[in-house]
C-alpha cells in the first residue's frame, strides 16, 4: 500500500494529479492500492494522517506540497517520501525523500493580472503553515507595489484586503480547497476584484486567470519514482525532478462579468474557459 497526503481536502489541482498517478501507475504495471488521506490544512492533521499511514503500513507516502513533505518527513523519517507540486524544493531534506518541483513563473502571472485588471493594490492569500505558501508570498510582495499579505488560517478567516483591486492565491491547501475558493471569489464578485492562482482547476472555479504547473506532468514523473521505489529502489536513487510544462488558463467569463478585457497576447497562449 501507498499512502497519499493532500495539504487538505478538496483541492482540485491535487485530485488530478492523483487522479493521474493512479492510472499511470497501472500502465506500468505497479497496480497498487492508495491510501488517500485529505486532512483539514493543518500541521496537527497532517501529522495524524502521516502516522495513520505508517499504522497502515505504508511502503511510500506522496505528499502534496511542500507543507505535507516536510511533515511526512519528520514524522516518519525510515519511510521514503515522494513529493509532488512543491514550489520549492530545498526546505524538503532528508535520506529518504526525492519528488517532482511545480515552479510557477510567479512574475509573468503577476504581470498577466496586471494587464488585465490594471490594480494598483494587491492582497496575496497564504499560510504561515506551508512553506511552499509563504515563499509565493514573499516572491509576489518582493516584485514591488501596494501589496497586503493576509495569512490564512481557516474557512472562517479568509476576508479580501480592503482596497484592493486584484487578490493572488497561493498554493496554500487553506486558500485553494473548493470551500475556500468558492468563498473567495463569492467576496471577489461582489467587489469586482480580479483574482489569480498558482494551481490548476481552480479557474474552473471562477478564478480569473491561474498559472500552474502541468497536472499530467507532475502525475507522470512521480508515477516513474513510486513506482521504483515499489520495485526496491531507494528514494535517494532517483534526483528530483523539476516539472518544467506550465499551462496558463483564462476564465474568460468571470472577465467579461466584470467588464474587463483580456489582451489579446495572453489569450492566445491560454486554456480559455468561455
Amino acid at each position: 500500500m501507498v499512502g497519499a497526503l493532500m495539504s487538505s481536502a478538496d483541492v482540485p489541482y491535487y485530485v488530478a494529479i492523483q487522479k493521474g498517478l493512479e492510472e499511470e501507475l497501472a500502465k506500468q504495471g505497479a497496480a497498487v492500492k492508495m491510501s488517500v488521506q485529505k486532512p483539514s490544512a493543518s500541521e496537527m492533521a497532517w501529522k495524524n494522517s502521516v502516522r495513520k499511514l505508517v499504522t497502515l503500513e505504508a511502503k511510500a507516502i506522496v505528499a502534496y506540497g511542500g507543507g505535507t513533505a516536510v511533515t511526512a518527513v519528520a514524522e516518519a523519517p525510515d519511510l521514503p517520501v515522494v513529493y509532488c507540486a512543491v514550489f520549492g524544493p530545498a526546505a524538503v531534506t532528508g535520506k529518504n525523500v526525492t519528488g517532482v518541483e511545480a515552479k510557477v513563473p510567479l512574475q509573468v502571472l503577476v504581470n498577466h493580472l496586471k494587464k488585465i485588471s490594471n490594480f494598483t493594490k494587491l492582497g496575496i492569500l497564504f499560510s504561515s503553515d506551508e512553506p511552499d505558501s509563504v515563499k509565493q508570498a514573499e516572491a509576489v510582495a518582493g516584485f514591488g507595489g501596494d501589496v497586503v499579505k493576509t495569512d490564512v488560517k481557516g474557512l472562517d478567516s479568509i476576508a479580501l484586503p480592503a482596497g484592493v483591486q486584484a487578490v493572488f492565491l497561493t498554493c496554500a491547501g487553506a486558500v485553494q480547497n473548493q470551500k475556500a475558493v468558492a468563498g473567495i471569489i463569492e467576496k471577489a464578485r461582489a467587489g469586482k476584484i480580479a483574482t489569480a492562482g498558482v494551481l490548476g482547476g481552480s479557474a474552473e472555479l471562477g478564478v480569473l486567470v491561474t498559472m500552474a504547473a502541468s497536472a499530467e506532468q507532475q502525475a507522470q514523473e512521480t508515477a516513474k519514482i513510486v513506482a521504483g521505489i515499489l520495485k526496491g529502489g531507494a528514494a535517494s536513487s532517483f534526483p528530483a525532478v523539476s516539472g518544467s510544462k506550465v499551462e496558463l488558463t483564462i476564465n474568460l467569463v468571470e472577465a467579461k462579468a466584470m467588464g474587463l478585457t483580456v489582451p489579446f497576447e495572453i489569450l492566445g497562449t491560454a486554456k480559455v474557459i468561455k
